[in-house]
Parts: structure tokens; C-alpha cells; sequence
């Protein structure tokens, strides 16, 4: 991976070298975003077994074909672009080109954006593509995840297939939305995260953490995963550090953390913050939106609004449910994206019930999903805005679901479809 970004840099300090000396068009975009499909590919056939590969490699092309739509064939819709994705284009253009002032843009995206237009000048195919590429590391950093856990090669292909085919995933990494490379920095903390969890090592929190940071500066409700972690140590990390005087090493990170995330609270806590940034200081569930859910409970706040908890948790999930559907849209949405989840989360809670694993391990795992969910299930009421930030925690969902079934699901499914005596096999 470090040499596909190394390519990427070396392509854009190039192109910041030369780009006031000699005119640089719409070909010379297509050479730098052709280059980049042809390092992607060599990186793919470099890391991956032959049964992944096919997998992966095959999301990677649909998502180049979405993003030559998505840019050259007008006359085809692409489910969320439209104004955001122009948003950021045009608001991040005029930035690195100095028309327009940076404390505007919305969204810590703009200044990554600008920062590559300042370089590269106008070229947003291949500043579209980095989405793509983002969303390739983070398909091979949960296989790596998984085969870490040791978990069923079988609950890996599945895992892998939803990350590769569901649409709403393929959208968002093909287009000019934020979602990809927050999928991919929370991916890979992880990978490092489990790590820590299977191997120990101050290290490996460290990296957890860190790019789970990273991930906020795009996002301020990856908070959730923070805040699971630093949860981690102490339910099942605190004895580990005790044993290898590594205690003081992790107080002294937890006290850096803090002061980092405090004193930088507007960077990496927007959204806690009002306009005036004040904090806000209670809980309030507003509605409103086209495709609003729950518009009765608007307006609760304080302890009125946290025990509502479990039903904003359950729409956040899983809508469009069906008493919500409008038309078909809605009704595409449920079985091609919320039914996913369904199954997920389903899968899952049964694989914890029948894994033998620890009890505070199956608590944690709940755990980690409930804050995660529940930070995100507050800040959303519609479901076209539910449908894309769960997409920022499928990496999760995934590893949840092939840690707790492994064994467990596939060993259900063959008692259940045993061959009766006397029965015929088609």
C-alpha cells in the first residue's frame, strides 16, 4: 500500500512541477488517472491470494466504471451524487485557487480536496479516483483483518462479497464523497486494533487509535470508535499492560489523547459543537428531511430523548422499514442495503449466543457496536442519511459477524439441510 501512495505522490509532485509550464488538459488527467488503474492493479496481483483476488479486483473495476459514469454519462443518475459531490468539487477548486476563503468549506474534506486542486489544478478524475483506491486498501485490510482472526474461509468470501457488491458501498467509493476514505482509515485501525486485541502491544493500540483520530478529522461521529477502544483497554487490556509495565506508557497516550481531542475540540468534534462554537450540551431528536423517520419523537431532549435510544438505534440500522416505504425507491433501498444489515446484525448477535468464547469478550464485542451505533443514531433522522453513514461502520459490522460465527453458522446450516434418509440430491 505504501508504494501505491508513494506512486500517487510521486504524480502529484510531478504535476505541481510542471503544470505552470506546460498546459495540462483533460488527456493529461486521463494519463494520471490510467497510470493509477494500472499501479492499483499491479498492487492487487502482488498482495492477494487468487481466491481473494477475484473478489476484490472485481469491485475494484465495477467502481471505475461507476466513476466514468458518474463523470461522463450525465444522462445516468448515480444514487447520491449530485449536490454534495458538486459541492465539493466546485467550493475546493475555488479554494486552491484562492477565490474563495478556506474557514468556509464545509467539512474538513475541502481542505484535503484543495490541497490536491492546489497541486494538480482542475483534474477531478483522478482526485475521484483516490476514492477508489482508498476503497481497494480498505477491501484488503479486512481480509487481512479476518485472516488474522482465523476466522471460516467461507463467513471471509461472505464478508468480502458484501463489501465488494452491496450498491450503496460501490456508490459511495466511486464518487466524490468523503465516505471512502473514512471507511478506509477506520479499516485499517481496525486491523491494528485487532491486532492488539489477539497480540498485545502498546504499538498496535497506538496505530488503532490514531488513524480512529484521523478518521474524525471527516467525520466527527467516528468519536464511537475512540470511545470503544480506550473501553477495550479497560475491560480487556488493563491486566495485559499491569503485566508488562506498560501502564504508565498507555496513561500517558490516554492523557495525550485527551488534551489533543480537547484543545482541538472544533477540529475533531464539529458536529458537538453549534454554530456559535458552544458545545451542545443536551441531547435533542429534530426531524426533518423527505425520507424522516421517526417524526413523532421530535423535539424530546435531555433523558426523554436517551430513552428513545433503542428505537433510533434500530432505524438508524435497518431503514427504510417497510411502514416507512414511499415507493419504490425505498423498497429497492430496504432488501438491496437494509436487509444487509438485517442479516449482519442478526448473524451476529446469534453468533454470540452460541460462541464459546469468553463472556466479557461477547459483552465487549455488544458493546463496541452499541456506542458506535448509538453516537451515529443521534446525529441521523432520515434514511437516506442513515444509509450513508452506517456505510462508514460495514468494516465493523463484518468483523463482528465473522468473529462470532466462525464455526458457528455454517455448522447450523449443515445439520439444517442434512440429506434426509431416502432423499434425492438435485
Amino acid at each position: 500500500m505504501l508504494f501505491v501512495l508513494a506512486f500517487f505522490i510521486m504524480e502529484i509532485l510531478v504535476t505541481y512541477m510542471i503544470k505552470d509550464f506546460i498546459p495540462l488538459g483533460d488527456a493529461y488527467g486521463m494519463l494520471m488517472l490510467l497510470g493509477g488503474i494500472v499501479v492499483i492493479t499491479l498492487y492487487l496481483f502482488r498482495v492477494l491470494e487468487k481466491e481473494w483476488l477475484t473478489v476484490i479486483f472485481i469491485g475494484f473495476f465495477v467502481r471505475v466504471i461507476v466513476l466514468f459514469i458518474d463523470l461522463y454519462v450525465p444522462s445516468i443518475s448515480i444514487f447520491s451524487s449530485g449536490t454534495d459531490t458538486e459541492y465539493f468539487h466546485e467550493v475546493s477548486l475555488l479554494i486552491a485557487q484562492g477565490m474563495y476563503p478556506l474557514e468556509d468549506g464545509a467539512t474538513n474534506y475541502v481542505p484535503f480536496l484543495s490541497a490536491i486542486y492546489y497541486m494538480i489544478g482542475d483534474q477531478r478524475p483522478f482526485v475521484q479516483f483516490l476514492n477508489v483506491a482508498f476503497w481497494v486498501f480498505a477491501a484488503v485490510y479486512l481480509l487481512k483483518a479476518m485472516i488474522h482472526l482465523k476466522s471460516d474461509k467461507k463467513l471471509i468470501f461472505i464478508s468480502l462479497l458484501i463489501f465488494t457488491a452491496m450498491p450503496n458501498s460501490i456508490f459511495m467509493s466511486s464518487i466524490l464523497l468523503r465516505e471512502s476514505i473514512i471507511v478506509f482509515l477506520i479499516t485499517v485501525s481496525l486491523y491494528y486494533f485487532i491486532r492488539w486485541f489477539t497480540d498485545g502491544g502498546f504499538f498496535h493500540f497506538l496505530l488503532a487509535t490514531v488513524l480512529a483520530l484521523a478518521s474524525m478529522l471527516f467525520h466527527s461521529g467516528m468519536i464511537g470508535f475512540v470511545a470503544a477502544y480506550i473501553l477495550a483497554f479497560l475491560f480487556l487490556g488493563s491486566k495485559t499492560a499491569n503485566k508488562s509495565n506498560q501502564a504508565l506508557l498507555y496513561l500517558l497516550f490516554f492523557a495525550v489523547l485527551g488534551v489533543v481531542m480537547f484543545q482541538n475540540a472544533e477540529l475533531f468534534l464539529g458536529k458537538f459543537f453549534t454554530p456559535e462554537g458552544t458545545a451542545i450540551t443536551e441531547i435533542e431528536i429534530s426531524s426533518d428531511g423527505g425520507s424522516v423517520y421517526l417524526s413523532s419523537l421530535s423535539g424530546l431532549t435531555g433523558i426523554s430523548a436517551l430513552l428513545v435510544a433503542p428505537l433510533k438505534m434500530f432505524y438508524f440500522m435497518f431503514s427504510p422499514l417497510p411502514l416507512d416505504w414511499r415507493g419504490m425507491g425505498d423498497i429497492v433501498s430496504f432488501f438491496f442495503d437494509s436487509s444487509v444489515y438485517l442479516f449482519l446484525v442478526g448473524a451476529t448477535i446469534f453468533g454470540l449466543v452460541k460462541s464459546d468464547m469468553p463472556i466479557r469478550n461477547k459483552i465487549f464485542i455488544l458493546l463496541f457496536l452499541i456506542v458506535t451505533v448509538f453516537v451515529y443514531s443521534y446525529g441521523t433522522q432520515a434514511a437516506g442519511t442513515a444509509m450513508r453513514h452506517r456505510n462508514k461502520i460495514i468494516p465493523l459490522l463484518l468483523i463482528t459477524f465473522t468473529m462470532s460465527n466462525t464455526k458457528q453458522l455454517f455448522t447450523l446450516a449443515e445439520v439444517r439441510w442434512k440429506q434426509k434418509k431416502g432423499e434425492r440430491i438435485a
